[in-house]
């Protein structure tokens, strides 16, 4: 689908299927791909006539966040972050001194808001750059609910101490939990990046009030990749608690039985040599040398006990 919007010298906001439909002047110009066709794609080439490579990478090719400067546009890749799965959803965009084209394979929540703000009048867009600094706006805004989410996980296992709940089970959620944040830092640190170039690299010409305006999303940007570093930060140090804490108890359940297999060593020892077949043993004709040998074996295992408890080995 294609649509288009455009702003006409009487600062009149309209909207037409095809730039072609246009037939006004016109102060700038906006066209909005969404999921298009071959032939509506070939608005590209024969309205605008832009280069050929980045019309493929628009087109053909998966890109992670970027920024390319061409004759008289630029051509910027920016990710969006998907309500269900976390994956990066990729809008490419076009920019001129008056036009702005923006291209995806998917709909995209916050181009239709940006739609909606400017036909509501609730933002001043006197050029394309205003519409693209709202959408980046809109797209890095759109992270936090998620990282907060992450977050707030995070927050709860701390909770879960008092929980009798397996370690294994902590571990793997711990496990799920970092690897939620590895594909969110994989979408936010590449457009980190990218937003720090354009603000840095003064391409866009932006004038001061545009300037503070990525200043504010770059300052988001930074805000957010330290929410993420932090949180996984704090996922690594509770899956290494848990493991100390698993092997911890493992190995005083492993003292616990060498202690109990070191005092009953002497107490095998003596029910083995009793045990012999010999014919000449003098005690197996006692009275009560069964009762004796009973009595020393408790003997035994209560002074060694007596001793390990003295060295503190349980």
């Amino acid at each position: 689908m294609i649509k288009t919007y455009y702003c006409n010298s009487n600062n009149e906001l309209k909207e037409t299927t095809s730039p072609k439909d246009i037939a006004e002047d016109k102060k700038w110009l906006w066209v909005d791909l969404n999921e298009p066709t071959e032939e509506e794609a070939k608005v590209l080439v024969d309205y605008f006539d832009f280069h050929e490579l980045s019309i493929e990478d628009a087109t053909l090719v998966q890109q992670r966040p970027k920024f390319k400067q061409y004759d008289d546009y630029q051509f910027v890749v920016f990710h969006a972050l998907d309500l269900k799965t976390l994956e990066a959803e990729e809008v490419d965009i076009f920019i001129g001194d008056d036009f702005i084209v923006t291209y995806h394979k998917e709909r995209f929540e916050e181009i239709d808001t940006v739609k909606i703000k400017l036909f509501n009048q609730t933002i001043n867009l006197e050029e394309p750059k205003d519409i693209l600094l709202n959408l980046l706006d809109d797209i890095v805004d759109n992270y936090f609910p998620f990282i907060y989410d992450i977050e707030d996980k995070v927050f709860n296992f701390e909770d879960r101490h008092n929980i009798d709940i397996s370690t294994k089970s902590l571990i793997d959620d711990t496990f799920d939990l970092r690897q939620e944040l590895l594909i969110i830092k994989r979408t936010v640190q590449p457009m980190r990046d990218l937003v720090y170039r354009m603000r840095e690299g003064k391409v866009l010409h932006l004038n001061e009030q545009q300037f503070l305006y990525i200043t504010h999303i770059n300052d988001h940007l930074i805000k957010q990749m330290e929410m993420v570093d932090s949180s996984r930060e704090m996922t690594s140090d509770i899956r290494d608690n848990y493991i100390s804490l698993n092997s911890f108890k493992m190995n005083n359940i492993m003292k616990i039985l060498t202690i109990y297999s070191v005092v009953f060593m002497p107490l095998t020892l003596i029910a083995g040599i009793y045990g012999m077949n010999f014919t000449n043993m003098p005690e197996l004709s006692w009275h009560d040398g069964y009762y004796i040998i009973l009595i020393i074996m408790v003997i035994i295992a209560f002074i060694m006990l007596t001793v390990f408890k003295r060295k503190k080995w349980f």
